[in-house]
């Protein structure tokens, strides 16, 4: 049986516990962000397949507003977000990258504050830009819910 330290990767190990940079959380969220519009593109398909097979002789399709492309957006990249990190500290972008979300203690963020963070990134995604400039790689998220991004390849978020 493989523990999980020996399933992390040899040159990863260094990195282990440090907080992630600006580059691996980019390259993380446009993950996050691909899954969204995935999850997205999925609902409308479902909504035009409903109305199909309720009335195919007059099926069109669906052609919904902006406003509510931005709602649908927004609550999906928040539910993700927050389910992900009070879960198991991670996205699926995160996962990919080998990062954790944590409080400061190095635990999962808890559904209040994984929820506060999560709007903070929908409403104020530039904020997650600080990290290239903070000494500590914070976002602006970061600072205001007291979490972090570190490097954590372990798969066990007890860990």
């Amino acid at each position: 049986m493989i523990t999980t330290d020996a399933a992390i990767p040899p040159l990863a190990r260094p990195y282990q516990g440090k907080p992630a940079g600006p580059i691996s959380r980019l390259l993380a969220s446009s993950v996050d962000l691909v899954v969204v519009v995935a999850v997205l593109v999925a609902i409308y398909a479902g909504w035009a397949t409903l109305r199909f097979l309720l009335r195919p002789a007059q099926f069109q399709f669906p052609e919904p507003s902006n406003l509510l492309i931005a709602i649908a957006g927004f609550t999906v990249l928040t539910l993700y977000l927050t389910l992900g990190w009070t879960v198991t500290g991670r996205t699926y972008g995160d996962h990919l990258m080998g990062l954790r979300v944590v409080d400061r203690a190095g635990s999962t963020l808890h559904v209040p504050r994984a929820l506060l963070r999560a709007l903070l990134c929908a409403f104020f995604p530039i904020g997650l830009l600080w990290t290239a400039f903070n000494t500590r790689n914070l976002s602006v998220q970061d600072i205001l819910v007291r979490s972090s991004v570190t490097y954590d390849w372990h798969i066990d978020p007890t860990r």
